[in-house]
């Protein structure tokens, strides 16, 4: 039924567009372009699951084959136009991953979480820099480099492609209902990796431009990363308090409300320089640890959230250019298998010296393997600073992302289920929100 009602879908899809030729306004275009690719994904997901897959890997998996790569239903400017979804997807995942890390459940994992992170995560993007360095010869836009050069570009490709998604392991972890040490130390990794590659990255990219001739000023690099971590920080404490006297204070419609408040972080602090992310994620981690909300936060981003989820990863889909991977495939395919075994032996060997449990030690690394938001606006980010060569090192590192994107969500299901942890997560305590019988003053 899933499969004729996608059918179905297309079909009207098309006829729609053929329609549209006389000059529909780009509004409308880009809600219809919602509304079918919303109704697609979410029935793709459904046949996935059917077959033991994940769900979200037929959301990209829909968008693969109705995006501009395939049959092209959904077309570019209909793909760019959806990119809206893309910053309140990560705004709300960060949202929900920070009311996760409830402290004084992670504090036992924070030894496993710190030595992962430094071996899995660190070691593995020195790994890649070594592997992009030792097959330069097969990526032209190296051949003309410099040896200062091509080790500064070696290392920020490096960094660009260890890259964690605390979406996909956000999004498995709800679709699988798991809880467990295994999942929760992924979830501490992914979480505190992305604070480590941004970071890394700033370095490395001001190293890079500085081999270029251009200007690589240290501290100018130092200020903009204190303007952006810190201020990202200190706007996601404000949100979390708006969040809490809302939720505490409001008896319904806080789904929507969270839900705004998304759009608006991600798109207001685009425009103030603010990792959406890292608003988000302070904001979560206040509201479980300060306030009594957490349990109510959880409740109403399960209630809202789903749309996003599945409009931004079919659109993660819809962005994967399979002409691209045509081309890379070579190189994206090496890469990717040395990232691979970079993340799995590190975080054995790293969760080993922290003397972690057995299922983190067997099944973590596969929580690491996933990519999406982060890799992406890095590549972009290399492509806009290095505009010379830019271009063709952020094909690579999309054509990796893609492959990460098709296989890894299917990897960390499976670690999910062999690690026993899959169907173990409790359900929430019920919000108790204030109702409006105890907002009526007292009669007599």
């Amino acid at each position: 039924m899933s499969l004729l009602l996608i059918l179905l879908l297309g079909g009207l899809m098309q006829a729609a567009r053929s329609f549209a030729i006389g000059g529909r306004p780009m509004g409308s275009g880009t809600a219809l372009a919602f509304g079918f690719v919303l109704l697609t994904a979410f029935f793709a997901g459904r046949i996935f699951k059917q077959v033991r897959l994940p769900k979200l890997t037929g959301y990209i998996a829909a968008g693969i084959v109705i995006g501009p790569s395939v049959l092209g239903l959904v077309t570019p400017t209909m793909v760019e136009h959806l990119k809206i979804v893309n910053g309140a997807a990560i705004a709300l995942i960060a949202l929900t991953a920070g009311n996760e890390l409830d402290f004084r459940s992670f504090r036992p994992l924070l030894r496993s979480v710190k030595w992962i992170t430094l071996v899995a995560v660190v070691g593995t993007s020195a790994l890649l820099s070594l592997a992009v360095f030792a097959v330069r010869d097969l990526l032209p836009f190296m051949g003309e480099m410099s040896l200062e050069q091509a080790i500064a570009v070696s290392l920020v490709l490096g960094v660009t492609m260890v890259a964690q998604s605390p979406a996909v392991v956000v999004a498995l972890r709800d679709e699988m209902e798991a809880d467990g040490p295994m999942s929760r130390t992924v979830l501490g990794v992914v979480v505190i990796a992305d604070l480590v590659v941004i970071l890394l990255f700033a370095l490395v990219s001001s190293f890079a431009k500085s081999t270029f001739g251009a200007a690589g000023d240290v501290l100018d690099t130092i200020g903009q990363l204190s303007w952006e971590i810190l201020g990202s920080l200190g706007a996601g404490l404000l949100v979390g308090v708006l969040l809490a006297v809302y939720l505490r204070k409001v008896a319904s419609g806080a789904a929507l409300f969270v839900v705004t408040v998304t759009f608006v972080m991600a798109e207001v602090g685009q425009r103030l320089h603010f990792d959406p992310l890292l608003v988000a994620l302070a904001a979560g981690v206040l509201i479980r640890n300060v306030t009594k909300a957490g349990d109510r936060l959880h409740h109403e981003i399960e209630a809202s959230s789903l749309p996003v989820y599945v409009v931004f990863f079919a659109v993660a889909g819809a962005n994967i250019h399979l002409d691209v991977l045509a081309v890379v495939g070579i190189p994206a395919a090496i890469f990717v298998l040395v990232r691979g075994a970079g993340l799995l032996a590190g975080t054995r060997l790293g969760a080993k010296i922290a003397g972690a449990p057995d299922e983190v030690q067997r099944y973590a690394g596969m929580g690491l393997l996933p990519q999406a938001g982060l890799a992406l606006a890095l590549a972009l980010l290399f492509a806009k600073t290095f505009p010379e060569f830019g271009d063709d090192a952020a094909a690579l590192t999309l054509g990796v992302v893609a492959l990460n994107e098709i296989i890894a969500p299917a990897i960390y299901r499976l670690a999910l289920v062999r690690s026993g942890e899959a169907g173990t997560r409790a359900p929430p305590e019920e919000p108790q929100a204030t109702t409006a019988a105890e907002l009526a003053p007292p009669i007599g």
